[in-house]
């Protein structure tokens, strides 16, 4: 990805592509892509409503909700008795629907009978939790502080939360040659390839050039970096 850009950026005559520049291009371009999967997905639903969609491969909301779900995740919430709040995961985009529930300590995760835990409006939690119908460990609410929730009842101490990742930050890692030249170290401890599907790097090179005022086909991208590849596999044959 680094080679194929830098390539076609000193091709088109825009300059020296730093690493520094291209983790940043990398890390920009990558969270649009992110972002963007949900407008598309809402898009793809209402064609397929409307019949405008085809099954199997084809089903374009399918396809869509599967680049989504590679960032799901799931993890267990033990109440910090400090606060008497739950931190929420750092990582954390978005919580899904019906995405918090109880945990029964001592019972095994298979026997778990989940009883959601229904988020409510700030307005509403301090009278649902103090009202004749108060929340029950059978019927909870919990309610958001930025990176923390509150639940009721306080009974419940641990919780379970299904919920959408941001990436992980691209990081292009490398060494110095003795003429200046950087090298691709992958054995870097704080290498990170990109977060997304292998099916978008032409998009995402196409997005980063777009920065440097180029625009070229899936096909000329693919290209090059195919005549990248058989170079560096040459030089590594020597």
């Amino acid at each position: 990805m680094f080679q194929t850009l830098r390539t076609i950026t000193n091709k088109d005559n825009q300059g020296y592509l730093s690493p520094t520049e291209f983790n940043l291009l990398a890390n920009n371009v990558q969270e649009e892509i992110f972002r963007g999967y949900f407008e598309d997905e809402n898009r793809d639903k209402n064609k397929e409503n409307r019949g405008l969609t085809n099954k199997g491969f084809s089903n374009l909301d399918f396809n869509e909700r599967q680049r989504i779900y590679q960032f799901s995740a799931i993890t267990d919430i033990t109440k910090n008795q400090s606060t008497f709040r739950f931190d929420l995961p750092s990582d954390l985009y978005f919580i899904e629907d019906d995405g918090v529930t109880p945990i029964e300590k001592g019972v095994p995760s298979v026997n778990f009978i989940d009883n959601v835990i229904e988020e409510v409006e700030r307005s509403a939690f301090n009278y649902l939790s103090n009202s004749e119908s108060a929340a029950t460990s059978t019927y909870p609410i919990y309610e958001r502080y930025a990176t923390e929730i509150v639940v009721s009842p306080s009974t419940i101490e641990d919780i379970r939360v299904r919920y959408l990742r941001r990436p992980t930050q691209p990081n292009w890692t490398y060494f110095l040659l003795p003429n200046g030249k950087e090298v691709f170290d992958p054995s870097n401890t704080s290498y990170q390839d990109f977060d997304l599907h292998e099916s978008e790097f032409s998009n995402i090179v196409n997005r980063m050039l777009s920065y440097f005022g180029i625009n070229l086909r899936e096909n000329e991208i693919i290209q090059i970096a195919e005549m990248l590849k058989d170079k560096q596999n040459v030089e590594d044959n020597g």
